[in-house]
Formats: structure tokens, C-alpha cells, sequence
């Protein structure tokens, strides 16, 4: 996205004061415009049709997001094939059923109805991206409960991953670190379009809905691991040292290794 150009979004809720609610929040948002906002139904998906916005934000209504995350000419007809949004469920609702079945049925992001602003912006800037985003409250119960993921069928993780190039894995690398398109990009120094590409390819290859499941098959197949934050280091018999100016510990805001990625990998998986 360049610098004058701005993520188009379209809210999809069947409360009238619940849409209008959330156009005035992002509206306050300079590179969000929402484009369209009507009730679930056949009507959002000839608007989605019409404006084929970046980002479409929805209650948990699973049918509708099925059509959406998996667009064909028999479940929703009208949508051109590929044409595939960013999806987030925004929900009264802090169950767990409403987080995992929203996101068994194709959304990427997660948002109660009390979030603040800065999270509901936050996750269309996330979703449009290429990445994931849950919000606080409910990424906990998400890392608690790898469930979500669909029972072994006919193959296992192994062989899954194994039908995967190399740069294929190199990108399943990347997202399972809860890394966004443009920093996979960056890090393989193609293009994020060239990324988006190989994620297709990889959710086609893997058969699973979205990249949150393909985050959490490479993490549980051992393909990538979570950074841990260090260990302390063991007290010294000897006499204290005094930081030098160039020591983490000078500044008094150092952290331990890994856990701003780890941070990371929690909550934007």
C-alpha cells in the first residue's frame, strides 16, 4: 500500500447502531475507509462482489465467512474464484466456541465488541497484511487449546509438509513466527505479492483454511519452535561488576532474548 492509498473495509453486521458504531471508529483511522456496510445475507455478497474490499469485518455468522474464505461457483455464487478478504469476527460473545469456529470457518482475525479502537484498527491493518490477529483476552485460551486444529485424516503432518518447496517452508517458517507478508518478504528479499503467492500454495498444499492453522501445524509438527525467553544466569561467587555504558543494562530496558518475538508470536500468529 502506498502512501495515498488506503485499506478498504466493509462491515457486515445485522444491528444497524453496531455498524454505524464501528464506521465512526475507523473512520477516525486516516488510511481505513469503509466502503460498504449492510446486514448478512445475500446482499453482502453482491456488495462484496462490487467493492471486493481488502478487509471484511463480520459477527461470528460461519456460513457467511465459509462463502467468503473459500469463494467457488457453488458456495457463493457471483464471487469471482481467488478473490479471498481478510476476514475478522467482531462478537459480543467471549466464548471459545465463537473463537475457534470462527476461525475453523476462515477468519484471521478475532475481535470482542468492547475492543478498544486501537485494537479494531489494529487488526484490519493486520488481516490486510497478510498476517493474524486475536485479541488479547482471547489469545490466551487460543494458546492453550491447539485443538483447533482438524483431527488427522489421511495424512500425517510429516508427509504434509513434505509436498512443500523449499522457499514454500521457508514462508511456513515465517508465518508460524507470527510474521506478516512484507517481513517474510523482506527476509527473503522477494516481493510480498511472491509471498502471498507461496501462502496460497502452502493452505491449497496443506488443505487448512488459513494461515492460523498453518502457524500452528509447523509449530506442532517441529518444523519451528517459539523462541523461549532466557534463563537467568546463575548467581557469581564473585564481586559485582558495574554495567559499561555499552551494556543492555545501562539503559534499564533491556529484555531477554527472544521474548519480544515470542510476545509476537502470541498474539499476532
Amino acid at each position: 500500500m502506498d502512501e495515498f492509498s488506503t485499506l478498504e473495509v466493509m462491515l457486515v453486521d445485522n444491528e444497524d447502531l453496531v455498524r454505524r458504531g464501528f464506521r465512526h471508529a475507523l473512520g477516525k483511522a486516516s488510511d481505513i475507509t469503509v466502503v460498504a456496510d449492510t446486514r448478512v445475507g445475500e446482499e453482502a455478497l453482491r456488495m462484496f462482489e462490487l467493492r471486493r474490499p481488502q478487509v471484511v469485518l463480520v459477527d461470528a455468522e460461519y456460513e457467511f465467512i465459509r462463502k467468503l474464505a473459500k469463494p467457488s461457483a457453488a458456495a457463493a455464487p457471483g464471487i469471482a474464484p481467488g478473490i479471498v478478504p481478510g476476514i475478522v469476527v467482531l462478537t459480543s460473545i467471549d466464548l471459545d466456541s465463537h473463537l475457534f469456529g470462527s476461525l475453523k470457518a476462515g477468519a484471521s482475525g478475532f475481535l470482542l465488541k468492547s475492543s478498544s479502537q486501537e485494537e479494531l484498527t489494529s487488526a484490519v491493518r493486520a488481516v490486510a497484511g497478510g498476517a493474524a490477529f486475536i485479541c488479547p483476552t482471547m489469545t490466551r485460551r487460543l494458546i492453550d487449546r491447539f485443538e483447533i486444529l482438524p483431527p488427522p485424516q489421511e495424512r500425517s503432518h510429516a508427509v504434509a509438509l513434505a509436498t512443500l518447496s523449499g522457499r514454500e517452508t521457508q514462508v511456513l517458517s515465517g508465518i508460524a513466527m507470527g510474521r506478516s507478508n512484507q517481513e517474510i518478504a523482506r527476509e527473503l528479499h522477494v516481493t510480498p505479492a511472491t509471498v502471498k503467492s507461496h501462502v496460497s500454495r502452502i493452505l491449497a498444499k496443506l488443505e487448512l483454511p488459513n494461515r492460523m492453522h498453518a502457524a500452528l501445524m509447523a509449530q506442532r509438527s517441529g518444523l519451528v519452535h517459539p523462541p523461549q525467553p532466557a534463563q537467568a544466569p546463575r548467581a557469581s561467587a564473585g564481586p559485582p561488576v558495574a554495567p559499561s555504558p555499552s551494556s543492555p543494562l545501562s539503559s534499564g530496558r533491556s529484555r531477554a532474548p527472544g521474548q519480544a518475538d515470542l510476545v509476537k508470536a502470541r498474539t499476532t500468529l
